[in-house]
This record gives C-alpha cells, structure tokens and sequence, in this order.
C-alpha cells in the first residue's frame, strides 16, 4: 500500500474502470464515493476518451473530474468548459492527415468542440469512433478543419504493425502510444495523461506522490509512473504489470473497485 495519505484517486476507463460490456457497479461506486468524499480525495477519469462521452458515465453529483483524450482536454468538478485545452497546429495537423488521408487509415480527429471523422470511412469504423466520441461529426473535406484539430486516433486491426509501417513519417509535433487492441493515438508532444494529471494536481494544490493510479494500456504508463501508489489491472499487458506497485484484479471482475475498498480510509 502507498506510504502517503490518499488525496486523488485517477482511473482509466475502458479496460480498467469499466467491465468488457462498458458498465460498472454503480451501487459499489457510489459508496466508496462517499468514502473519498469523507475523506477530501479527488477522484479523476483519465481516459484517451473524448470528455462527452466520459460525462455520460457518471451523475453530477458524483464529483468527477476529467483528463480527457489522453490529458489533451482537462475539466474540474462541475465544470462545463475545459480548464486546460492544447494549441492548435494546423501545419503539423495537415501533414497528419497527408499520412492518414493518402493511405484511406481510419481515424477520428479531435477539437475543442468536439471529433471529426472522414466521410469516406467504412460505417463500422464510424461505429467504433462513436462508442468513444459521442460528439462526432462527418465532414467531406478534413484539410478545411486542420486549424482546429490537436489530436488524433487511428483505428487498425494491428497496432503495431501500424507503429511500425508509418509512425517514422509522422510529424514531430505528434506522438504516437497504442491505446486499445485496435488502437493508436497520436498525442501533442509534451501532453499526455500524467502531464493532464499533474495539471489537475497543481489547480488543487495535491502532490502526485499522494496520489494512486490504475491502467491496463500503454497510454497509462506516464501516468501509472508519475504518482506514488500505481496498479495495473490483471488483464494489462505484462510489460505494464512488471512496472506497478500492485496488480488489480481484471476489469471484468470490478478490480478497481476491489482495491479501492481494500485501501481507501
């Protein structure tokens, strides 16, 4: 267990926080909210997600802040704009979509005010963009909307043959991390969920090293490292396992949960 006090607990979603079917216990949640809240914890949702969709998960009420899109887009308790929002790009965004445009990859950009897709892409990975981006619209023509993009997300059946066949031709403002089974984000330099989190920490005047962090993919690995108690979940690769402090139960056994209401005061 973590030698510090607890003052912010920050999960990621899908593979951690949530079951395989995209549900938790809501019941089991609210009560160990409580306890945080008791408590003076922070609780965080760090996810490569867009922060709509992250919103539909959980009640005003339960006092959650958010390091959306992998820590792009950050959001206090309550808060409806965005606390923290990265600059544009729109050279390094054309040369993005140069890459991803040429080779017909799909992928799902984001903005500010919410994602994009290509309208030439396949309904099944427009389907895959909508589980994760619940403000998504289609457009005709992406370079019109390079001004606006600071973050991108690819979807491909082999991550890392993808890594491997075109990530040396990115642009330097970007970098890539697997994020899923199928997927790769790409990621302002210099942004990503512990820079997002640490953002957080400052506003609320928190140290890292009190707080714990759970994860299952490599876009969690910044994070996982950055605070003073880590868990990976069972399902987490092995590389991520070998890097934590402690390794939860699955996901599909509610392990975050398990572990908070082992540790939490």
């Amino acid at each position: 267990m973590a030698k510090q006090p607890i003052s912010l607990v920050a999960v990621d979603m899908d593979g951690t926080f949530l079951r395989p079917d995209k549900t938790y216990d809501r019941d089991r949640f609210l009560v160990l909210r409580q306890r945080m809240r008791q408590a003076g914890i922070r609780f965080v949702v760090a996810s490569g997600n867009q922060y709509w969709q992250l919103k539909s998960k959980f009640e005003a009420s339960d006092d959650v802040a958010y390091a959306a899109e992998n820590g792009h887009f950050l959001y206090d308790v309550g808060e409806s704009d965005p606390l923290y929002a990265p600059q544009e790009s729109p050279s390094a965004a054309r040369d993005l979509l140069d890459i991803l445009e040429s080779h017909r990859i799909p992928y799902v950009a984001s903005t500010a005010k919410g994602a994009l897709i290509p309208s030439w892409m396949p309904e099944e990975d427009a389907e895959w963009a909508r589980l994760y981006f619940h403000r998504l619209d289609e457009v005709q023509d992406m370079f019109a909307h390079a001004g606006e993009i600071v973050k991108a997300g690819v979807h491909t059946p082999d991550p890392n043959r993808f890594m491997a066949e075109f990530c040396h031709r990115l642009p330097g403002a970007f970098v890539p991390v697997i994020a899923g089974p199928e997927d790769v984000d790409f990621n302002v330099v210099g942004h990503d969920k512990a820079v997002g989190l640490k953002r957080l920490a400052d506003h609320w005047g928190i140290n890292l090293a009190h707080a714990i962090a759970f994860g299952d993919n490599f876009n969690d690995m910044e994070m996982l490292n950055s605070v003073g108690f880590s868990v990976a979940m069972a399902n987490a690769a092995q590389e991520i396992r070998d890097a934590v402090d402690r390794v939860a139960p699955s996901n599909a056994e509610d392990g975050v949960l398990q572990v908070l209401e082992e540790i939490l005061p």
